[in-house]
This record gives C-alpha cells, sequence and structure tokens, in this order.
C-alpha cells in the first residue's frame, strides 16, 4: 500500500491487490475496508462527473451519485475507487479534506476544480494534494478530438506517447494542471501505472471489475 502524511493531519492511503477488491455492496467489502481503515466510509456512486458532496457524519452520503467528496470532520473516512482514473486525496492546514475521483471525463468536467473550492466553503486556505495510482501516457491510447477537448479545457499541452508511438493521454499531467489552476500544490504523485503494474486492477489493460482504494482521513 502506498501512503502519505498531509497538512492538518490527514492521512491517504492505496489500496491493491493485496488488500483485495473494495468495489461491491458494504457487507462483502466490510471487512476488507475495515482492515485498511477503521473508520466508517464514505463510498461513493461515481459517475465521471464534477458534483461534490459534503460528509456531515462519518460514512454519510455513501452511495450518493458524485466523484468528490469534502468534510472537516475527524473519523470520516472519504474513499475513491479506481482501476485508472486518478484519486486525487486533499488536505489543508485547517483540517478540511477532501478526495476525487478524476478520469479524462472528470478532468473535462472540472472534478478537481470543484473539490478545491468545496473544500475553501469549509475553511480551507492553503491546499495540498496527491495523486495515487492511475493510468499513465505508456498504455493511455487516445483520440485527438477527446483529447483537444480535455486539453482545452485546462489551457496546456496534455499529449503524450504510448509504448507503440501512438498518441496518448498524460493523465497525471492533467491532474496537476488542475489543481495549479485551481490554487493547489501537488506534494506527491505515484509513479505507477495501473495498466502495467503487477499489483493494480485496470479497466483500460483487462476490463476488470475490481477495483482499488485511495482513501483520506484524519484519525480520532
Amino acid at each position: 500500500m502506498a501512503t502519505w502524511d498531509l497538512p492538518g493531519g490527514a492521512k491517504v492511503v492505496c489500496t491493491g491487490w493485496s488488500q483485495g477488491d473494495m468495489s461491491g455492496d458494504a457487507a462483502t467489502t466490510f471487512e476488507r475496508r475495515r482492515r485498511v481503515v477503521d473508520l466508517p466510509w464514505t463510498v461513493l456512486e461515481q459517475v465521471h462527473g464534477s458534483r461534490v458532496v459534503t460528509v456531515e457524519e462519518p460514512g454519510a452520503m455513501t452511495g450518493e451519485p458524485a466523484d468528490a467528496a469534502v468534510t472537516s470532520l475527524v473519523g470520516a473516512a472519504l474513499s475513491v475507487l479506481s482501476a485508472d482514473c486518478a484519486p486525487v486525496a486533499m488536505s489543508s492546514p485547517e483540517g478540511v479534506i477532501g478526495i476525487a475521483h478524476a478520469g479524462w471525463r472528470g478532468l473535462r468536467a472540472g472534478v478537481v476544480e470543484a473539490t478545491v473550492h468545496s473544500m475553501r466553503r469549509l475553511g480551507a486556505t492553503r491546499i495540498y494534494a496527491v495523486l495515487g495510482p492511475c493510468i499513465h501516457p505508456c498504455c493511455y491510447t487516445f483520440a485527438r478530438a477527446d483529447l483537444a477537448e480535455v486539453e482545452a479545457r485546462l489551457g496546456c499541452r496534455l499529449e503524450g506517447r504510448d509504448s507503440r508511438g501512438g498518441l496518448s493521454l498524460d493523465l497525471p499531467a492533467g491532474v496537476a494542471a488542475a489543481l495549479r489552476a485551481a490554487g493547489a500544490s501537488l506534494l506527491g504523485s505515484s509513479r505507477e501505472c495501473t495498466a502495467h503494474t503487477a499489483g493494480l486492477w485496470s479497466w483500460r489493460a483487462s476490463s476488470t471489475q475490481r477495483r482499488q482504494a485511495t482513501v483520506i482521513w484524519k484519525p480520532l
């Protein structure tokens, strides 16, 4: 598991195969999730959009159709599930935390910026982020028209090349650009590409329905 400590006392963990599939209903995944973070999890119904929910009690908003969550609570575990999309965990010195699920559609919709803005509404000033494992340009072959849309949205070049020399999207660079646009700082980023790293699930590589989790929380 990859782990980070962030300002404001926040902790972040990214799971993989060894922790088990984190998708599925609460009854199926309860014990696996508890072994990772023994707190009530908020698990969203991710829809590749920009909606952000505010969690007002631990575990609240589970099942909401949204791609990001924020809270100032101690003891609430905010999570996103991923198998190529970028999990972005954020915190502030004031103790406000947030998490976003950012695939290319989420980047185009502005989910990263929306999460930062929602954290500021809860009192965050400086916001710091880490990027968990996601697909990298070596494996993210992409159509030029879709790439142009994301680049136009973020105002920067995100073109990469895949392992065969074809056009691809640099998703980590897109997340970094969205954070900069929102005035947040990227403190750390996983170098692991989900599509070719052993121990991580990838929808692009295998069409799997299994998911790893990225979780941020402030311990009790």
